[in-house]
């Protein structure tokens, strides 16, 4: 007996924090909660780097959404021709956004990686910088609230929802045909729609503000600027299907959630999501540069106008 209580003894971890005494399996201290394996201990490290209030997702969305646009302006440069530096920062070539993931019509079904990567490619600087400055607005607001997994999650299904009711809109209700379209607008409003869903769901009274600026940036900036006619087309299909995907997940994530718990135990399915997620996203920017489409374009010096297989020419409209 006196035995098996000094072997019992001889297992105990005494906590480095407070000196409680632990059995030699336990992960944490069943005190006051610090970590005591190794495998704790990473999971610590790892929720301190996915601290929401660092606004990672927020800084890789933008980060990746500058790479992009800079990569744009380096190859219509390279490519040469009758454009400049300043027609490729403000109006590149149609092809410069087809290359690297602009969606059309006629190659949502042949290409349907164009879902995704369109949320990231830009109709010039004015363009990114727009969506940009609104990003890093309610990244603010939303990223500590959900998470950075959540929020990454939310933008791009959100930016891929605005784009397929975009879709199906010209499919059903556009004899044009559309044009191109791409931009990080639809995703931005996705965020938009998440912080109004949280604020509805919490019964807090800011939703009708919120929801009152979700419908001046749309009706105001974007049917506005159509009926307008001063050659810019603004996808407002996108940014309704986006902020309507956004208020979805918004009453879904209404609840502050911490990404690691004081048990260790991490919201892993939903981390997991997200970089699956983000992986999506960098992987259709690659299928961009590999596509054939913008390849036989560029081989015809065809930088106006691009002819469909089945549809005859389409305008390189661009929807924003």
């Amino acid at each position: 007996m006196a035995e098996e209580a000094h072997s019992s003894r001889t297992k105990a971890v005494p906590c480095a924090r407070c000196g409680a005494l632990n059995g030699a399996g336990f992960d944490r201290c069943v005190r006051c909660g610090q970590a005591l394996s190794t495998v704790a201990r990473s999971l610590d490290r790892f929720g301190a780097r996915l601290d929401p209030e660092a606004l990672l997702a927020s800084k890789l969305v933008l980060g990746l959404t500058i790479l992009v646009f800079a990569a744009q302006i380096y190859v219509a440069l390279r490519a040469g021709g009758s454009e400049d530096g300043l027609s490729a920062l403000l109006r590149p070539a149609p092809i410069d956004t087809l290359r690297f993931g602009a969606l059309h019509v006629l190659l949502v079904f042949a290409e349907p990686w164009r879902l995704v990567s369109a949320i990231f490619v830009h109709f010039g600087a004015l363009h990114l910088l727009g969506n940009m400055f609104v990003l890093s607005w309610l990244g603010r607001i939303a990223e500590p609230a959900v998470g950075p997994a959540r929020l990454l999650l939310t933008y791009v299904v959100t930016g891929v929802f605005g784009f397929v009711a975009s879709m199906a809109y010209t499919l059903f209700f556009d004899p044009s045909g559309g044009g191109l379209t791409a931009g990080a607008s639809g995703a931005v409003f996705g965020i938009m729609g998440l912080v109004l869903g949280m604020l509805y769901r919490q019964r807090n009274p800011q939703w009708k503000r919120f929801a009152l600026q979700a419908v001046l940036l749309n009706v105001v900036f974007g049917f506005a600027v159509n009926q307008a006619n001063v050659g810019v087309v603004i996808n407002n299909i996108a940014h309704l299907g986006g902020l309507a995907a956004g208020i979805l997940l918004g009453v879904i994530f209404a609840k502050p959630v911490r990404v690691s718990s004081r048990d260790g135990k991490s919201d892993l399915g939903m981390n997991v999501a997200a970089v699956l997620g983000l992986l999506t996203c960098v992987a259709s920017l690659v299928l961009a540069q590999l596509s054939p489409t913008w390849r036989e374009l560029d081989q015809s010096r065809q930088r106006s106008s691009w002819r469909g297989a089945e549809t005859g020419q389409v305008d390189f409209q661009t929807k924003r």
